[in-house]
């Protein structure tokens, strides 16, 4: 996959939680984003992974949640199948929202995941 194409996802995720008002309000949440299966980029430990995939002559994301290295290392767990680049920011953004809706007060992403699940 080409770097250039992650780091147009990666301006594209920061800008909609930039213009939605929500950078703030998410604190303190790791997402990598890598092309190579690999893992040069980490997205397996972090809070957020995405994996760029090309399949055929598209570019898909595989998502992992629930990555870290703060007291172990944990991999992210896949969550389905790659999901289309042009869906991937809305994915990001869906994802976010669930965390926000249910996290109580200096509760981190991984938290609430292991609380409510995938």
């Amino acid at each position: 996959m080409a770097k250039t194409v992650s780091i147009s996802v990666a301006q594209r995720i920061q800008k909609r939680f930039y213009e939605n008002n929500l950078l703030f309000e998410i604190g303190e949440l790791s997402l990598h984003i890598s092309g190579c299966e690999n893992s040069c980029a980490h997205h397996h430990v972090a809070d957020i992974g995405l994996l760029g995939l090309n399949k055929g002559k598209q570019d898909f994301y595989q998502i992992t949640l629930g990555g870290s290295t703060k007291h172990k290392i944990v991999l992210g767990k896949k969550i389905g199948r790659a999901i289309s680049i042009d869906k991937v920011v809305e994915a990001v953004e869906n994802i976010v929202n669930v965390y926000l809706e249910n996290k109580a007060q200096d509760e981190s992403f991984n938290q609430v995941l292991k609380r409510i699940g995938i």
